[in-house]
């Protein structure tokens, strides 16, 4: 790094760089400053705003609630919910009451029928047991 001390091209300030190559301006502020004067941006600033542009706001537009309106909403919901249930595979749709009742009947049940076996000698259907982890035929 330099230790030699450099003038500022901008405010002709003395300062020792703080980065390895040559810098031209002491700090960030100076050299935007000298773009910005560089490109006179100066003179083509932002137009003025007077008075009176300020204080008059334009005035927006309220919605108002109509039955219309009311019924497109409605039968734009409706078909897209029927959209939905159209293209979701059976796999993907979420539960209802009814599949979690049917579902609780089904784990609350002792006995199971085992379809894989076959009846035996005295044509009785085999039956897991879910309490004693056994096959049992009635």
């Amino acid at each position: 790094m330099d230790k030699y001390m450099y003038s500022c091209h901008y405010c002709g300030k003395d300062y020792i760089p703080k980065r390895r190559h040559f810098q031209k301006y002491c700090s960030n502020s100076c050299r935007t400053n000298a773009y910005l004067k560089r490109r006179n941006f100066e003179s083509t600033s932002l137009p003025t705003i007077t008075k009176n542009e300020v204080a008059t706001p334009k005035p927006c537009k309220i919605d108002k609630m109509s039955l219309a309106g009311v019924g497109n909403a409605a039968t734009g919901s409706a078909i897209i919910r029927i959209a939905e249930s159209l293209l979701t595979p059976e796999i993907n749709k979420p539960a209802t009451k009814g599949d979690l009742k049917n579902l609780e009947e089904k784990i609350s049940k002792r006995y199971y029928l085992v379809q894989n076996m076959q009846k035996n000698p005295f044509g009785k259907s085999p039956y897991f047991d879910t309490i004693t982890g056994v096959i049992v035929y009635f």
